[in-house]
């Protein structure tokens, strides 16, 4: 009894193997049919991770700009290291006490003769490197100005032309060459 009637059919003769199968098929056709498409469930859980990641990975990117900016940053300050120990003039203890205005504070450092006429005219600079001042050429303090504008260069203007001292009303009074402040 435990036989399916397309089996009893197929002993009896009534049927063939092909109308078996082919019914068989139409059944699951239909029953195929019959079921309902799924809807997609929205889960919340994957959307919270999505989220978390989403979040993680902007978080990353940023921590990478960070880090890619100082970096960039040690690389300008070690170039600018770089080119002061490599053009710095030799300070003189024993020599003229040079006095300039570094960020609100007179600072002096001590120079040779010639260097103090110099840096007085603008042919050469003064960088600040950490708690020290070094004395460069002018070029080389530009190009330090142009690579970090924190850094501390000062460059004196050149000596002023004679059409403005036209103007000037203490040009009748000399200023005596070895008057130092």
């Amino acid at each position: 009894m435990g036989n399916s009637f397309q089996d009893q059919f197929l002993k009896l003769g009534l049927v063939d193997k092909k109308q078996v199968d082919k019914a068989k098929k139409k059944k699951h056709q239909k029953k195929k049919k019959k079921i309902p498409k799924k809807q997609v469930v929205v889960d919340e859980n994957v959307l919270l991770a999505q989220e978390a990641l989403a979040k993680k990975k902007a978080r990353a990117q940023e921590l990478n700009r960070i880090r890619e900016e100082k970096l960039k940053k040690r690389e300008e300050l070690a170039a600018i290291r770089q080119m002061v120990e490599k053009n710095r003039l030799e300070k003189d203890d024993s020599g003229v006490a040079y006095r300039f205005n570094a960020q609100g504070k007179i600072q002096r450092i001590f120079v040779k003769k010639e260097v103090a006429d110099q840096l007085s005219s603008g042919q050469l600079a003064i960088v600040g490197q950490g708690k020290s001042y070094e004395v460069v050429p002018c070029s080389i303090g530009e190009k330090i100005r142009a690579l970090d504008k924190k850094s501390f260069v000062l460059v004196n203007s050149p000596a002023v032309t004679k059409e403005s001292e036209s103007d000037d009303p203490y040009a009748g009074y000399e200023v005596p060459d070895d008057l130092m402040w």
